[in-house]
């Protein structure tokens, strides 16, 4: 659907055109109206504005006018000109500025509608046209990243879009059939899959494993592209056409892994391949090479071959409940460090090497996320308040792809584990300097503000700290001091029950009685009358 603007200096003409014409049967979802040309600017820079039809004379800007600054800041913009019989002239005027057509005044709105909808259709051929001349340009800058969409399918898609990425790739020069042969290789270069500080960018890594590639096979008589996959490796595609080609060799492929080790100067990186594959069949193998990839949860550098993948794995079996309650007491006890010590010997034990060893690492990490979970919620710790922005919740959730991001999460954890502790005693700290402070000074004009800028604090946060650790609020906590002073003047002091309210604070007599029965259900003069009994009878 598309926007359209009306401008003309005469509300009644603007009123005939948004009752008389049914704009929405003509495509148009939204009409918005304009009185002169300024308006009209206006309403464009705000709004995506498809179509404009303008009177020609009008107060201000004229429409011709208006039509010149369309024709610079939104050529994309279809313009259409009102005029009359009398003005003609403007209208041949127009069409020189690029205009698509004019209605000359008076027109019904038959006629009207006729040309707003040749306008629609003129505007959906020249979007079409413009998104072909933009993917073409897209794909001469960016052919990467064109070869990467069109095979995305095959990691996250369905055998319905294998054709469909093959008719991408035909259109984009790569010549093959669904019979063709297709060699497969990932490349994981682990500084740059780990996001490591410095690592290096994606269009250097690309050319260096594109140089290479002579090293596995002759250029000139095979097809090949490099993407990037959803895992941030690097995915070769080796299309053969030719039935006498000799297969690669194991002697090429360890060449070319060391060819990339001593180009990109590291000895971490993996390099998986596949047996040939007829390209119909390419899904399952990319399924066989994702559970090669996603076991190997150590990271280790070397050459696979995930075509071995394909064997039937075992059940997965992580019960981490003989480890638990040793990990929940280490836990407990702020032993930290042996926590993270044994946690990674369990996983170097029972899940390094194994032939399922995502499943194993991805059950244990859901185990080991509880652990902490039910600690923080044991501990009134707000599971929320210790992630950011750098490290996510979802980031927690997500890190049980490798030993290492498990371990980092555990670092991570534990480390929240010690700052909320630390944050526990700091808090403690204030609202103990905070009550030391109201027992010293309770006798005087005391204020929050006052007592939180003792502690250097915000009176507000004070506030909810002093209530989450006592179970009362500051105010509260005033009173009860003051009372409780009083107390103890009016059963063991001579002084005049209005002398004792002044000297706890209270200057406003009928108040300090008022709060006094409110805590102690007797009036201060009841309270002195009852311990003056008691001092009688003993």
């Amino acid at each position: 659907m598309m926007n359209l603007l009306l401008v003309d200096d005469q509300k009644s003409v603007l009123q005939g055109l948004l009752h008389g014409i049914d704009f929405e049967a003509l495509g148009y979802s939204m009409v918005f109206t304009a009185l002169n040309a300024a308006d009209a600017i206006k309403v464009c820079e705000d709004n995506a504005i498809n179509v404009l039809v303008t009177d020609i004379e009008m107060p201000g800007l004229s429409g011709i006018e208006l039509i010149e600054y369309l024709q610079q800041h939104f050529p994309n913009v279809i313009r259409i000109v009102m005029t009359s019989h009398a003005k003609f002239f403007y209208a041949q005027s127009s069409l020189r500025l690029g205009c698509f057509d004019y209605i000359v005044q008076p027109a019904p709105y038959e006629a009207i509608a006729q040309t707003l909808k040749r306008a629609v259709e003129a505007w959906n051929l020249n979007f079409n046209n413009r998104r072909m001349m933009e993917y073409g340009t897209l794909f001469k800058c960016n052919p990467n990243e064109f070869l990467a969409k069109a095979i995305n399918n095959l990691y996250v898609g369905t055998a319905d879009e294998i054709e469909e990425s093959m008719e991408l790739l035909n259109k984009a020069g790569y010549s093959f059939t669904m019979d063709s042969l297709v060699h497969l290789f990932w490349v994981d270069i682990h500084a740059y899959t780990n996001k490591e500080p410095g690592y290096p960018s994606q269009r250097y890594l690309m050319k260096t494993i594109n140089d290479s590639i002579p090293v596995l096979f002759n250029t000139d008589s095979l097809s090949h592209f490099i993407v990037m996959t959803p895992f941030r490796m690097f995915s070769i595609f080796i299309i053969d056409n030719n039935s006498e080609t000799q297969p690669l060799n194991e002697e090429r492929i360890d060449e070319f892994f060391h060819t990339l080790q001593k180009k990109l100067e590291t000895e971490s990186i993996t390099l998986y391949f596949s047996d040939p594959v007829e390209y119909k069949n390419v899904l399952q193998e990319i399924h066989y090479a994702n559970t090669c990839i996603g076991n190997n949860v150590s990271s280790r550098s070397g050459i696979f071959n995930t075509s071995t993948a394909n064997a039937s794995d075992p059940p997965a079996n992580a019960d981490t409940s003989a480890n638990q309650k040793y990990w929940d007491s280490l836990l407990r006890t702020g032993s930290f460090p042996m926590l993270k010590k044994e946690i990674q010997l369990y996983l170097n034990r029972n899940i390094l090497d194994k032939p399922n060893s995502l499943q194993l690492l991805k059950k244990t990490h859901q185990q080991i996320i509880n652990l902490f979970l039910i600690y923080f919620y044991k501990n009134n710790v707000e599971v929320s308040s210790i992630f950011s922005k750098d490290f996510t919740f979802q980031d927690c959730m997500d890190s049980f792809s490798t030993i290492d991001a498990v371990m980092k999460t555990v670092d991570f954890l534990t480390n929240a584990m010690k700052e909320s502790q630390k944050t526990e005693d700091t808090e403690k700290d204030y609202v103990s300097r905070a009550k030391s402070y109201v027992i010293d000074h309770y006798n005087s004009e005391l204020s929050i503000k006052e007592i939180a800028d003792f502690v250097h604090l915000n009176p507000e946060y004070l506030t909810r700290l002093f209530k989450k650790e006592i179970g009362t609020t500051l105010k509260d906590y005033i009173i009860e001091c003051r009372i409780s002073k009083a107390k103890d003047l009016l059963a063991n002091s001579s002084l005049s029950i209005s002398m004792i309210a002044s000297d706890v604070g209270y200057h406003n007599f009928s108040y300090f009685a008022y709060l006094f029965k409110k805590l102690e259900q007797v009036t201060p003069r009841e309270y002195r009358n009852k311990f003056a009994g008691r001092a009688l009878r003993d």
